[in-house]
């Protein structure tokens, strides 16, 4: 009889939660949060037109752990082909570009917007969805330069640190009752709110509807040319290069069916040479934004 009560009491609880989460998501009335200050203050600065590379550097002394992701970045086997040692940070931020710099300044963003507690029973789960999106950030990156679309693959890689921002939300709302943070509310309701968080932060809205797509994976294309890869395309195919590459794919699969996989030339056969190739670079910029 207790037990049956005890159950029924986390029934209740869940769905109360669900249909909070429902209403806001529902009338955009979800209570966003702001990206911290001295964050938003050098993202701000990075779309000035005229700023300098030496103004950057500058700008960036002020978050110091920022300072040392961008000579990691620097430093690591994705974004320094040529394999020369940086040290100077105006050397690093010139090397990597304002586009990197950028997402570089979101990924420690993020992860301060939706920190929780030390000790906390979600704090595990939110570091490991923090590294997953790091990882699905450099596979994007990968495709995107393999896809030939080298002016888009920042904003692919910002899409693929970007992409589990909703599942972050979830995670830091149900702090007081864990027990009821299942794959499939995460699954249902995190790219829809993942989507709603990149509007109300300003980003573009190609990076915000991949964020809204990127469970829908026998969509067609939008475009005329239904051979034409767009974003979500890249989305799509980096987190199931991730699932691949950390042994997590669905056996029933079929990437042959799945149109971003298609566009891309993703296959079972594929694959597997492809996230060979992909190891030291991806193990690089997970490393660097650790």
């Amino acid at each position: 009889m207790q037990q049956q009560s005890v159950e029924h009491s986390i029934q209740e609880r869940e769905l109360c939660f669900l249909q909070d989460l429902t209403e806001k998501l529902a009338s955009r009335e979800i209570d966003l949060p702001p990206f911290p200050e001295i964050y938003a203050r050098i993202i701000k600065a990075l779309h000035d037109p005229d700023i300098s590379i030496q103004d950057v550097s500058r700008i960036v002394v002020a978050a110091p752990d920022l300072c040392v992701r961008l000579l990691l970045l620097a430093n690591s086997a994705l974004l320094n082909r040529s394999g020369v040692k940086v040290t100077d940070l105006n050397i690093a931020v010139s090397r990597l570009g304002l586009s990197a710099v950028n997402n570089a300044t979101v990924t420690l963003a993020t992860k301060d917007v939706f920190d929780v507690p030390k000790g906390s029973s979600l704090s595990f789960m939110l570091n490991k969805t923090r590294m997953e999106s790091v990882r699905v950030a450099a596979y994007s990156y990968l495709l995107a330069i393999r896809a030939g679309m080298i002016d888009e693959k920042h904003d692919a890689m910002l899409a693929g640190l970007l992409h589990n921002i909703g599942t972050h939300y979830i995670l830091s709302c149900a702090e007081e009752f864990p027990d009821l943070v299942s794959r499939e509310i995460i699954d249902s309701w995190g790219p829809g709110i993942g989507q709603a968080l990149v509007s109300n932060w300003g980003f573009p809205e190609s990076i915000s509807s991949a964020i809204e797509k990127q469970s829908e994976l026998l969509l067609e294309s939008n475009e005329e040319d239904e051979d034409a890869i767009e974003l979500r395309d890249i989305l799509i195919s980096a987190i199931l290069l991730s699932r691949a590459d950390k042994g997590v794919e669905d056996p029933d699969l079929e990437y042959s069916q799945i149109p971003a996989c298609r566009k891309l030339g993703l296959d079972e056969e594929s694959i597997p040479g492809i996230l060979e190739d992909y190891t030291d670079e991806v193990a690089s910029f997970v490393s660097a934004l650790r």
